[in-house]
């Protein structure tokens, strides 16, 4: 319940702490969004594999430049965010 509660409390503060990177994300979520729509309307059938390797792009692309593997273990994100306040 711990980790849950931390990470519930660190969603509420990523938009006040780093603004840059919550409007970037939504931006760039709703540009996907965007392009499946006009996409879906004009009437190609690859619009749905627009939306999915545009939605699974970032998640690639952080894995990438180096996720730590322990980025879901609630113990070190507590140590990573108190050393980053230091």
């Amino acid at each position: 319940m711990k980790g849950f509660l931390f990470f519930l409390g660190s969603i509420f503060r990523w938009p006040v702490q780093k603004t840059k990177e919550f409007l970037n994300l939504h931006i760039y979520l709703l540009g996907i969004y965007a392009i499946t729509f006009l996409l879906n309307n004009i009437g190609l059938g690859f619009s749905n594999l627009i939306f999915t390797v545009g939605l699974v792009a970032p998640i690639g692309y952080l894995i990438y430049q180096g996720l730590p593997l322990d980025c879901l273990n609630y113990k070190s994100a507590i140590k990573r965010e108190l050393n980053s306040q230091s």
